[in-house]
């Protein structure tokens, strides 16, 4: 059997079965944005790890190493929001051939560094080594999270309102940008290329309420709402009218072909938060964030039960099923900017 015949998900899953901890102290492991293990009697400690390889997750031709050291830091602060933590410290290490400049390495930490300090994140070490061609950044942050604000990805119940932070579809069209036209500084391109993890907001809604789940949108709509499903053991009705479309990304999709949804339901990279609530505790939610953050919350649909699968709402009022689309390693793969 060939991995690509599996993909990325299908060979997670046969990896939990041959490493599932004995260790009393480990709450979550395999399956969820960051590992939770015990710490103090009231905090849990969260550790995450993604690798970025050229050619894969970047191109050095479309982006500075500052750009290319922000994106692959932010991703990983994005997994400590998605559990509703705090990151505390990142080691990382680095591979790359010997003909790459002192200052391009500096510029690559700066970037990295840029984006960890601002949310208070200390980078403590790492390591480095050669590589004959492809560079490769692997980088792995440790977090903290109060016991009563842990979310994960299970926990939605039926009835939940499914909400998502900002818009969606910025990064996808930053990408086809960049491969239409190379490097430049709209802000179509600074949105794939520099992503905000979303942190503050996710401690933002943890003070006004309990989130039932939450994933940040790494892979696409499309696949994470299929992840909060799977590990929910529950379905999901979403409404294409509702979802909220960067305006931009619109323009850029209907300029090259494509339907502004698949850019939000399958392109990925917009590290948005999508999570289930209470509908009751909706507005409260809503206008916490944009009073303090001024960040959008959109109400994209609703919890349903398993056997209903998950579907999307088309504006015509037709539901379709929604397939798990969106990147996956070891499947159709796609060249990242």
């Amino acid at each position: 059997m060939r991995v690509r015949s599996i993909g990325e998900f299908g060979l997670i899953e046969r990896i939990k079965k041959w490493v599932t901890p004995d260790d009393s102290s480990v709450v979550v492991g395999i399956g969820d944005d960051a590992a939770v293990v015990e710490d103090r009697p009231d905090l849990y400690r969260l550790i995450t790890t993604d690798a970025f390889v050229e050619g894969v997750h970047f191109r050095r031709e479309f982006a500075t190493p500052w750009q290319i050291g922000w994106k692959a830091m932010a991703a990983n602060l994005s997994d400590i929001a998605a559990i509703g933590g705090e990151p505390r410290w990142a080691v990382v290490s680095v591979a790359f051939s010997e003909t790459i400049s002192v200052e391009e390495v500096e510029e690559l930490y700066r970037g990295m560094n840029a984006v960890s300090s601002s949310f208070g994140c200390s980078i403590v070490g790492g390591d480095t080594s050669f590589s004959p061609d492809r560079m490769l950044i692997s980088i792995a942050v440790i977090g903290e999270v109060e016991k009563e604000r842990l979310t994960l990805r299970r926990g939605a119940k039926i009835g939940d309102a499914i909400c998502v932070t900002g818009e969606l579809g910025g990064s996808e069209a930053g990408l086809q940008v960049l491969k239409e036209k190379g490097p430049t500084d709209e802000d179509v391109v600074r949105r794939h290329l520099e992503p905000r993890p979303r942190l503050r907001e996710a401690r933002t809604i943890g003070e006004v309420c309990r989130i039932h789940a939450m994933i940040d949108i790494s892979d696409g709509l499309s696949s994470e709402i299929h992840h909060i499903c799977h590990e929910s053991r529950v379905g999901a009705r979403l409404f294409a009218a509702k979802i909220p479309i960067w305006p931009g990304a619109r323009e850029i999709a209907r300029k090259m072909g494509r339907s502004p949804m698949d850019y939000a339901l399958g392109g990925g990279e917009d590290f948005e938060l999508l999570f289930t609530l209470c509908p009751g505790e909706v507005e409260r939610v809503r206008s916490h964030l944009l009073n303090n953050i001024r960040t959008p919350v959109t109400v994209i649909g609703e919890i349903v039960e398993l056997e209903k699968g998950v579907v999307l709402v088309g504006e015509d009022g037709r539901e379709r099923e929604m397939p798990q689309s969106g990147y996956q390693h070891f499947g159709a793969q796609r060249n990242l900017g």
